[in-house]
């Protein structure tokens, strides 16, 4: 009587895995994917800030002092003071 006996061998060189490390690492890869895209979404580039004229500046100034009116008069009176005399000195 013969026998038949059926050896496995790895003739790739390619490790044989089970499902369960299968999956493992498909969900190690997504969670990567997943990180990845949300620093992506939330990241931005940083505005580069133009330099602004004097009449710019002042104008934000005002704004501030505008802000200020109702609840210290006296402050803001100084920002409007600031505003004025930044814009003069700035125009020639």
């Amino acid at each position: 009587m013969t026998s038949a006996t059926l050896h496995s061998t790895n003739v790739t060189g390619v490790e044989q895995t089970s499902v369960g490390d299968a999956l493992y690492g498909m969900a190690t890869a997504t969670h990567r994917l997943m990180l990845a895209l949300w620093a992506a979404a939330i990241h931005r580039p940083k505005a580069v800030m133009l330099a602004l004229t004097a009449f710019q500046e002042a104008e934000e100034l005002r704004a501030m002092a505008d802000n200020l009116l109702r609840t210290d008069r006296n402050f803001a009176q100084d920002l409007y003071s600031a505003a004025d005399r930044h814009e003069l000195s700035n125009r020639f």
